[in-house]
C-alpha cells in the first residue's frame, strides 16, 4: 500500500460522519483498518455502540466516499466490527473536548442519549 492512497482513502473517510453526532469517523476513532492494494481496499470500521442501527448506513457512506476518492478499478469493502469495544478516548482530543467541554457530562453519556433518543427509549 501507497501511503498516499491511504492518505486519499483517510480523507475520503474524514468526510463521513456519525449521523447521530455529527462528527468524522476518523475523529471518532471508529476507523480500525486499512488496507490497500493493487486493486482493493479494505475498511474495517466499529461503532460507537455494537447495536448501532446506522452501522449499515455508515459502512455504505463510507465505501461511497472512498470509491469517489479513488481512480476507477479497485473494488472496496468496508466491514463492520461490532465485537469491538468503542471508548470515548479513542476520539481525538478535540472531539472529547466538544462533547464533554466545561460541563460534567462525558462523551459516553452524550452517546447513551443520542441512541437511546434514535431507539426511542428512555
Amino acid at each position: 500500500m501507497t501511503s498516499s492512497l491511504e492518505d486519499q482513502v483517510m480523507q475520503a473517510l474524514a468526510s463521513v460522519e456519525d449521523p447521530e453526532l455529527g462528527v468524522s469517523i476518523v475523529d471518532l476513532g471508529l476507523v480500525r483498518h486499512v488496507e490497500v492494494t493493487s486493486d482493493r481496499v479494505q475498511v474495517t470500521i466499529a461503532m460507537t455502540t455494537p447495536t448501532c442501527p446506522l452501522g449499515g448506513l455508515i459502512a455504505e457512506t463510507a465505501r461511497a466516499a472512498i470509491e469517489g476518492s479513488l481512480a476507477p478499478g479497485k473494488a472496496v469493502t468496508v466491514t463492520l466490527d461490532r465485537s469491538f469495544h468503542w471508548t470515548p478516548d479513542l476520539a481525538t482530543p478535540q472531539v472529547r473536548d466538544r462533547f464533554t467541554g466545561s460541563t460534567s457530562v462525558s462523551l459516553a453519556d452524550r452517546l447513551r442519549t443520542a441512541v437511546s433518543g434514535l431507539l426511542g427509549s428512555q
